[in-house]
């Protein structure tokens, strides 16, 4: 209980700076297990995903971002962790 308590305060700490970092207008958190939910590896991890009003989710795994805008993305939420 105290691992899943530690991964539920990171996952609220990271979820305030994604939304600060990338001016979001809320925040989707989902977590998924086992083969069903897609993993390979069966293991705790969360995806934390600021959102935008009017801008849908693209299916899991059907765009593989540029690696330039996942470092910049990187270094923004990295800014605001350090701000927070």
């Amino acid at each position: 209980m105290d691992d899943y308590l530690h991964v539920a305060r990171a996952t609220h700490r990271i979820a305030a700076a994604a939304k600060k970092a990338f001016d979001a207008d809320g925040i989707t958190v989902q977590q998924f297990n086992e083969a069903a939910g897609g993993q390979v590896v069966f293991h705790l991890h969360v995806h934390v995903m600021p959102r935008k009003d009017g801008i849908a989710l693209l299916p899991p795994a059907s765009r593989k971002e540029d690696a330039k805008v996942l470092e910049d993305n990187t270094a923004k939420l990295i800014a605001a962790l350090k701000g927070t």
